[in-house]
């Protein structure tokens, strides 16, 4: 995950899979959650173990799409493929998910759902 502020910041976009039998929301992330998101990814720690796997109905995780990857979020790890390349970093009490999700317009998330 990029750490440099640049143009590509303002195409970053998220995806909560939250719903079955209906589109799950996508957004743009704007310039202050992507610069929140790299400073998390940067002091987060190597995952380690067995990534969790979704559900098949319900909330299934979020996605962020960026310059260069696409990253995966899903309780306790944040998994970034680039290219060929595959990274997990830990999610210590979700703290990166709920960032990803606080940032969706209001009323596009379930607020129980940030929550967790």
């Amino acid at each position: 995950m990029g750490t440099s502020g640049s143009a590509d910041d303002r195409r970053w976009t998220a995806h909560a899979e939250v719903y079955s039998g209906r589109p799950d929301p996508s957004w743009v992330l704007q310039p202050e959650d992507v610069a929140a998101l790299k400073a998390l990814w940067t002091a987060m720690k190597p995952f380690a173990g067995l990534r969790p796997r979704p559900p098949r109905l319900g909330y299934r995780g979020c996605h962020i799409t960026q310059p260069g990857g696409r990253s995966f979020i899903y309780r306790g790890a944040v998994t970034l493929t680039a290219g060929r390349s595959t990274e997990s970093r830990a999610d210590v009490d979700g703290v990166f998910e709920r960032r990803v999700l606080a940032s969706a317009p209001t009323g596009m998330i379930p607020r129980a759902l940030i929550r967790r």
